[in-house]
């Protein structure tokens, strides 16, 4: 009676380790999966943007009520010393705010015109984002820009408060600003 009883307990152990691979098995491929997806959206968002509170100014032809396109336009920003944009096609432009500053001054050249210097004055706000992408300062804007009028026939304030902008190209970034030439 022994050899059968023997034989009967290791066909039992090896169904037992069948069934309980075949369990794990199935179990296992729905816990990855379970995993993945917890993995994937568990997360609020990621901040993959700049997040960067700009001023956006268009460029508008006054005699067509349209955007200004193949004129190159150069933006130097007079406080901190440096190039914005230079002899770009652009009809949109980006000022970034200054988080420690009220204003920002700066001039702008359209083709071979004489450059115009403006001066934005503002309030800073600031704002929090999320916990990824942290905080920001909003600007909003105090009146009409000051401009020296060389080249720009007139400006004109569309929205008073700046939000993040999309630095990427090709993106058009709710207007604040309206430069007339």
């Amino acid at each position: 009676m022994l050899p059968l009883q023997a034989n009967f307990i290791s066909f039992f152990d090896v169904d037992i380790i069948r069934i309980v691979l075949k369990w794990f098995s199935e179990h296992l491929l729905w816990f990855c999966i379970a995993a993945f997806a917890w993995l994937c959206f568990s997360c609020e968002e990621f901040c993959e943007e700049l997040n960067r509170s700009a001023i956006v100014v268009n460029f508008i032809d006054s005699s067509q009520n349209t955007p200004i396109t193949g004129i190159g336009i150069s933006i130097f920003s007079i406080e901190n010393d440096s190039m914005w944009y230079r002899n770009q096609r652009i009809s949109q432009a980006l000022l970034p705010v200054n988080p420690a500053a009220d204003s920002m001054s700066f001039e702008i050249t359209l083709g071979d015109n004489p450059p115009d210097t403006i001066i934005i004055r503002y309030t800073r706000h600031t704002g929090f984002i999320s916990p990824e992408c942290g905080c920001v300062s909003f600007a909003e804007i105090q009146g009409e820009p000051k401009i020296t009028k060389n080249t720009i026939k007139y400006t004109e304030v569309t929205s008073m408060r700046s939000r993040t902008v999309t630095y990427r190209q090709g993106i058009q970034n709710e207007e604040n600003i309206r430069f007339y030439y």
